[in-house]
């Protein structure tokens, strides 16, 4: 029997119609139709009330090609997962009321496949359920931090006749069937691959290599099936080479490729509509409902409360990359869009929400942040959305008027704080905040302390001395920057007050004048726009010592990030070269005004 007539076979028993193929198997009609007529021919089918019917002849060359079990893939966390909503395992989002590894379950069942293995391992837990739910068996994968390769040499997966699925795989329509012809993996084309591992094929169409690029080209998705002599073959080089170096790191389809040359499988291509699955925040919203029905039923409560409509009245839902720390998604009620902050699980270590609302809150009142609608000290925060705002990434630090203005909406804020009788509610030390964060950081790090002590002295004796020159605190954002200011036609805003304190003014000018040079008359000039006076020689120093200290704060706060497995992108090294700058820049002098150089 031939591929072309095995998927025939298919048709016939009503998984897949010629109409509707979702990956395409015969060119056209005519093809399927030769191919109907060459099973008749052998006796495998026969004609009966206008269709056709499978011969005892068939049903018996049809036992080679029966799917014996399935494996599902469940033992990864998520590069989300440190953020709160989506702290479950990625198989136990819910779509329409139903688990991603349930449906597939489902879909497995639908077609008589009931050995079922779910390879298990980050919050293992919380899947135990399907063993009594669904007979299912539950293999271990000990360490699921690691390649899913391991998940394939777990104890208790057996491959024979067998799909190897993923459990944050959605799909429409029921992909599998009873029978499969031989070893393939499921892909779809995509326009942009750098986040994928994309197929090279040779000319039969067979995996060749499996590679990562940027552009164009046809990617690993969605579920694979191996047949036995695969199996067979692919158990024998597990257990050969799984103790190589870093071949425990890889995926399975890694593993595929390397050993591609005596591993024979196919590459079959879907409608990119037919699978979907989603490895990022943003691949979330690709599966219609996926993301609403999978955040917390108060954030939608909440929606509904404040903007006084109903939970589908809630639409155009986008997630945004904007932000380490949190989720982001706008969406749209009653013709507004709005933009809702959901907190991430890691910033409770540096975020203290009480002042964060009180800042916010004062930042509205003073007419620095008109986006605001909602916040509260679970972490919550409900803003409007404004549309055609500027790209400020060519202007920022190039415009003096701008950076200029910009000082002058700080001090606004600033000065809405004069005389605030609870302030010290909301004090902020930056050298102990910083501290506390590389105190944690070391935890997985090393000795912190010990590693950077020289920049830690310098730092501390620059704040000593901006200590001594008498400059007020204020209550202050803390992380003013290009990606915190909103500018349209119409109005002007800094967003963002997360990190907000009560503390020197100067604090808000971190990375203000930090993108001049220590004797740029920019900073005389952004410092002078802030005070609405020519500053002084010692006002201005004050202003780039805290240069320092601001950048100091964020390079500990990096290297937190860093510590528990998150990427603080190229921040860290950016942080770091700041703070040697302006602190090799103020010290001496400093040292000199108070007779200490």
């Amino acid at each position: 029997m031939t591929y072309e007539e095995l998927e025939a076979i298919k048709a016939i028993l009503g998984h897949w119609s010629p109409e509707t193929m979702p990956y395409q198997v015969f060119e056209n009609r005519e093809e399927y139709d030769g191919a109907l007529r060459q099973l008749a021919e052998k006796g495998i089918i026969r004609p009966c009330g206008g269709g056709w019917l499978l011969t005892e002849r068939g049903e018996e060359l049809l036992r080679p090609y029966k799917v014996e079990n399935a494996v599902i893939l469940a033992a990864g966390g998520s590069d989300m997962s440190s953020k709160s909503i989506y702290s479950l395992p990625k198989g136990l989002f819910i779509k329409d009321g139903e688990t991603l590894i349930e449906r597939q379950i489902r879909q497995l069942r639908d077609v008589g496949i009931y050995d079922i293995t779910v390879v298990v391992g980050y919050k293992q837990e919380l899947y135990f359920f399907l063993m009594e739910k669904y007979g299912v068996r539950l293999a271990v994968n000990v360490a699921p931090s690691k390649g899913n390769v391991l998940s394939l040499a777990a104890q208790g997966v057996e491959l024979s006749n067998t799909y190897i699925c993923n459990c944050d795989n959605y799909f429409a329509e029921n992909p599998f069937s009873p029978y499969e012809y031989r070893s393939f993996h499921a892909t779809i084309q995509k326009d942009d691959t750098s986040h994928e591992l994309v197929v090279r094929k040779d000319a039969d169409g067979r995996i060749a290599e499996v590679v990562t690029q940027s552009n164009a080209g046809e990617c690993i998705y969605g579920h694979a099936y191996m047949d036995r002599a695969f199996s067979a073959r692919f158990k024998e080089l597990l257990v050969e080479q799984l103790s190589l170096f870093r071949v425990d790191m890889l995926f399975w389809e890694e593993f595929l490729s390397r050993n591609a040359d005596v591993l024979d499988m196919k590459a079959r291509c879907y409608d990119s509509e037919y699978l979907l699955e989603f490895d990022s925040v943003q691949e979330i919203q690709n599966i219609d409902g996926l993301f609403l029905d999978n955040v917390s039923q108060k954030v939608n409560e909440k929606i509904c409360a404040i903007l006084n409509c109903k939970p589908d009245e809630i639409a155009n839902i986008e997630i945004l990359p904007k932000g380490l720390t949190n989720i982001l998604f706008s969406f749209s009620v009653h013709d507004e869009r709005y933009i809702f902050r959901y907190p991430g699980d890691f910033s409770e270590a540096f975020i203290y929400r009480d002042r964060e609302v009180r800042a916010q809150k004062m930042a509205a009142e003073a007419g620095v942040d008109t986006t605001y609608v909602y916040i509260d000290e679970s972490g919550c925060k409900l803003s409007k959305f404004r549309q055609n705002c500027e790209d400020l990434s060519g202007r920022y630090y190039k415009e003096l008027g701008l950076m200029c203005e910009i000082a002058r909406k700080i001090r606004a804020m600033h000065d809405q704080s004069i005389s605030m009788p609870d302030w010290p509610h909301y004090y902020n030390n930056p050298i102990q905040a910083a501290d506390h964060l590389m105190e944690l950081a070391s935890q997985m790090k090393g000795n912190l302390f010990e590693r950077f002590a020289a920049e830690r002295e310098s730092i501390r004796r620059l704040y000593d001395y901006t200590e001594r020159d008498g400059i007020e605190k204020r209550m202050c954002h803390n992380d003013i920057n290009a990606d915190n200011i909103l500018i349209t036609d119409t109005t002007f805003d800094i967003i963002d007050w997360e990190f907000a304190g009560y503390n020197d003014p100067a604090y808000d000018f971190g990375r203000v004048i930090g993108g001049y040079e220590c004797e740029d008359p920019a900073v005389e000039a952004i410092v002078s726009a802030y005070l609405g006076y020519a500053c002084s020689e010692l006002e201005l120093l004050h202003w780039l010592a805290y240069a320092a200290i601001h950048n100091w704060y964020y390079f500990n706060w990096a290297l937190y990030v860093e510590s528990i497995g998150n990427s603080s992108r190229d921040w860290m090294i950016f942080f770091y070269r700041q703070v040697k700058k302006f602190t090799a820049y103020c010290l001496p002098r400093y040292g000199q005004i108070y007779g200490e150089g």
